[in-house]
């Protein structure tokens, strides 16, 4: 290792494709961002907007970020090795020279609903849960191949590899069709106990394994990078080109924990609460209550995660309550308001299942609700129920997986947009009874991916290595003792809401209201 390596991270989020330079220390050097967003699919009928990724697109953006980071620094050459990471589920049909066959389906598009109910019908969603650690949702990769085999069946018949969107920007980096560990667990293949291909769930989707690539663990050299990659990029041609991870178990390496009693809330329009362990248990209640399983970046570990909406829900409330101002003074004016009121919010509850058949509440058929409501209740009521919801769903899932796995939490650290919220932070930590970190790094998952680029350009021995001698700097919010029992008696009421209201809500959904 030497003062002036520099290694490279790229992460292909959603909303924004990103690129980073950083030393072996784990400093930020340079960084540069692209917009992303999915589009609308051309020359397909539909009664609802089909929606993709146009895999091209976000190449080209990949190819800008990395150009405008590579000229921030004196010398190319001090750069060691490159590893993507992205989100999951999404993945394309390839053909053997490298074109695609039919673009990324987005995790955005509903149009695979009704292969969700036929993959049911075939296997009870817990054995699925059982092999994969995953609940059955729209987007799953499982869901997209079968809707192609119905649909678009010629670009499964030509394809010689699939590739998830971080595995397309790799082939385009370095020419090879590979895959890891993390990413494909999020498909609803992956046997979670072997790491491997699971017979039963291809059968299902109805391919043959040899549609997918090798499968490798995090941080493995798949190829270089190639002279035409090198022109496109700025990068040095001929570099280590290094698998990364979705983008989940990313954010979580590049948080810097590496033991099991630390959890990770990763929170921005969806909030994720995380826990890493050593094997795949899947249990009766984490199957019932939402948990789900994925493969970790670190080889042999798991993580199990609950997700939730968060965010979005803030936003709801800002919009309908706080409108007519900038968002930074509304978000600072709900806060305001919201202190006013003590544990409990004056009775009034808000159940956060903002988004139909997802989140905790989901087998209680519940949608978004606002209980406790009277003439004389106030919008800071209503501001402050709403992040005391947040924060009870959040310790549920924690209870959860702590009931399920055995690991006891001692702290809880916290990355994402939420991370700019104290309010929210110091509930956080009153209403668990556990601190709350807040990671004092700009770019987390950056951070992540490029730690895997170490490993695979020889930097670090292993990822659990770098983690334990990179800084990670946080600051802490304690839990006020005074204020964990009234929480606590409020958050025994707000457990009974979605079991009280499940009989209105599962007639509702029966009647298509």
């Amino acid at each position: 290792m030497s003062a002036k390596d520099l290694l490279v991270g790229v992460d292909v989020g959603a909303t924004g494709i990103k690129a980073g330079i950083f030393d072996t220390q784990g400093n930020l050097v340079a960084s540069a961002s692209r917009r992303n967003a999915p589009k609308p699919q051309e020359g397909v009928e539909s009664p609802t907007p089909l929606l993709i990724w146009d895999g091209e697109e976000m190449w080209g953006k990949v190819c800008d970020a990395l150009r405008e980071v590579i000229s921030k620094i004196e010398d190319k050459n001090s750069l060691r090795g490159i590893a993507v990471t992205g989100f999951g589920a999404d993945g394309t049909p390839m053909s053997k020279d490298g074109r695609q066959l039919y673009p990324f389906i987005s995790w955005h598009c509903t149009r695979t609903l009704p292969q969700r109910q036929r993959v049911l019908q075939q296997m009870d969603a817990w054995e699925i849960y059982q092999i994969t650690g995953y609940h059955n949702y729209t987007f799953n990769t499982i869901n997209r191949l079968l809707w192609l085999k119905e649909n678009a069946p010629e670009a499964l018949e030509k394809a010689y590899k699939w590739l998830m969107v971080q595995d397309f920007m790799v082939y385009k980096l370095c020419g090879e069709f590979t895959t890891e560990c993390t990413i494909a667990s999020t498909t609803m293949l992956l046997d979670m106990r072997t790491r491997k291909l699971s017979p039963k769930m291809l059968e299902i989707a109805g391919v043959d394994e040899s549609l997918f690539p090798p499968i490798s663990e995090s941080g493995a050299v798949v190829g270089y990078v190639t002279e035409q990659a090198a022109e496109a990029t700025g990068l040095p041609k001929g570099m280590p080109v290094a698998t990364g991870g979705h983008d989940c178990e990313i954010g979580m390496l590049g948080s810097g924990v590496w033991e099991p009693t630390t959890f990770v809330d990763i929170t921005g329009t969806w909030e994720m609460i995380i826990a890493m362990l050593d094997e795949f248990a899947p249990t009766r209640e984490m199957f019932d209550k939402g948990i789900d399983y994925e493969a970790h970046s670190i080889p042999g570990k798991y993580l199990c995660q609950g997700l939730m909406p968060a965010g979005s829900v803030v936003e709801w409330v800002r919009d309908g309550f706080y409108a007519g101002m900038p968002p930074e003074e509304a978000y600072a004016l709900m806060a305001e308001e919201a202190a006013q009121f003590p544990p409990g919010s004056g009775g009034v509850f808000v159940l956060p299942a903002f988004v139909k058949s997802s989140g905790p509440f989901a087998a209680d058929h519940s949608l978004g609700s606002i209980l406790g409501l009277t003439t004389s209740t106030r919008r800071g009521q209503v501001a402050r129920a709403t992040f005391e919801s947040l924060c009870f769903q959040m310790r549920r899932q924690m209870e959860v997986i702590e009931r399920s796995t055995g690991v006891k939490s001692k702290c809880l650290r916290v990355l994402g947009g939420g991370q700019k919220n104290d309010f929210w932070l110091q509930m956080k930590a009153d209403v668990t009874g556990k601190p709350v970190e807040v990671l004092q790094h700009p770019e987390v998952t950056l951070l992540g991916v490029a730690i895997l680029a170490g490993v695979g350009a020889g930097i670090y021995r292993s990822a659990e290595e770098a983690l334990k001698s990179l800084p990670f700097p946080v600051r802490v919010f304690e839990p006020r003792s005074e204020l964990y029992e009234p929480f606590s008696r409020a958050f025994e009421l707000f457990l009974e809401v979605p079991t009280a209201l499940s009989g209105f809500y599962a007639r509702h959904e029966a009647a298509g209201i």
